[in-house]
């Protein structure tokens, strides 16, 4: 059957999930808070915090709450709020209610993202869009002499703490599997050593853009302290964390990956540059594989509208209104596993032959073209 047969009635109005292998973070605009009550005065102070977090991730900046330009965000922080409710946490056994408060509860908050986003452009402020490299981490911790490496199944409180600290930074995170294939391909002492070779060699399955490797060892005074590097784009960064405790020493890797890749890849967006790309998409053979490739593209934070222009056979052409060029949205998609970068050409008059992109005459308005298939 022809895709264009496909593309009638309520095509344009289906929605269905992006792939799951995409390294695409939801829920930015939102957060949990804790509180130990339901008034107004605890309300809206943790609504603030909820900003400060919201801000910092939106950004990819931790510095970003104190900016003097924000500060007006701040003084109107309950009318950038679309929803909040509360949820009850499980009482431990023998816990008691605080003085003058009640049970322990975390306060969910969802802002209104063109709100936020709106002024962070204002202030000139880069944002870091929705699809982000996604960041692979090996750690080795040694206790005492015991050492052990995070996969699937092992270290599982420290694998947590890690995982939602990266959610607090919208950061994609993964663990490896460290099954059969992993202890093959890595020994522990490759990790505590730091031998990029063969750590980036046994990192190449999970197919991320960024590789984290962290070294924690308990210091002779019962502390905890942590190397870290971050393998990305050719490049990599140093850094080194200590605290009496092991989460935080944790988090500050989650940090420094974060605060790294925040300052690549968050885009200051000058209105003044918008343009349009012609972005198309092969191997689209159903409805699904559409909405895939849809949904996707206009989740893409440069994206500002889109509209489909053609379809030929199994290959579908989005016209996008975009903030920025070609470049940096082609950066951009490279980051989900969605679309997969293919040869630039063009079929005429619906033959089997082919013309490369550079002997077709594309209309004046459409700054540049790029080619896709569609990933299985």
């Amino acid at each position: 059957m022809r895709l264009e047969w496909l593309f009638s009635g309520l095509l344009f109005a289906l929605i269905l999930p992006v792939s799951a292998f995409s390294a695409e973070v939801r829920g930015l605009y939102e957060t949990e808070v804790l509180v130990t009550s339901q008034g107004r005065d605890e309300r809206n102070e943790a609504i603030r915090a909820a900003l400060d977090e919201v801000l910092i991730r939106i950004s990819g900046d931790r510095n970003t709450p104190a900016v003097d330009a924000l500060q007006g965000l701040y003084s109107r922080s309950l009318q950038l709020v679309q929803q909040y409710r509360y949820r009850k946490l499980p009482r431990m056994a023998g816990q008691r209610d605080e003085a003058g408060g009640g049970q322990s509860q975390m306060l969910w908050i969802r802002f209104d993202p063109a709100a936020i986003d709106q002024s962070l452009r204002k202030a000139g402020i880069p944002l870091w869009g929705q699809v982000r490299p996604a960041t692979l981490v090996w750690v080795v911790v040694d206790d005492g002499g015991k050492r052990s490496l995070m996969g699937a199944d092992t270290l599982s409180q420290l694998k947590k703490v890690m995982q939602q600290h990266a959610q607090r930074r919208g950061l994609p995170l993964f663990v490896p599997l460290w099954d059969l294939e992993d202890q093959a391909a890595l020994r522990f002492t490759d990790v505590w050593g730091n031998f990029q070779d063969a750590i980036l060699t046994a990192s190449v399955r999970y197919a991320t853009e960024a590789v984290l490797v962290g070294r924690l060892y308990r210091q002779s005074s019962g502390g905890w302290e942590a190397r870290w590097t971050l393998y990305q784009g050719g490049g990599e960064e140093h850094w080194q964390s200590n605290s009496p405790l092991q989460a935080e020493v944790l988090s500050a890797g989650v940090d420094g990956t974060a605060d790294h890749l925040g300052r690549r890849f968050a885009k200051v967006f000058d209105e003044s540059q918008s343009g349009r790309v012609r972005v198309t998409v092969k191997d689209i053979n159903t409805l699904e594989d559409y909405a895939r490739a849809s949904q996707f593209l206009g989740s893409l934070d440069m994206v500002t509208s889109m509209q489909v222009e053609s379809v030929v056979d199994a290959a579908v052409t989005f016209a996008l209104q975009v903030r920025g060029n070609s470049e940096g949205l082609a950066q951009i998609i490279s980051f989900g596993r969605t679309l997969i970068e293919a040869p630039a050409v063009i079929n005429v008059d619906d033959s089997s032959d082919a013309l490369p992109v550079s002997s077709w005459n594309m209309p004046d308005e459409v700054d540049e073209l790029l080619w896709y298939r569609l990933a299985p």
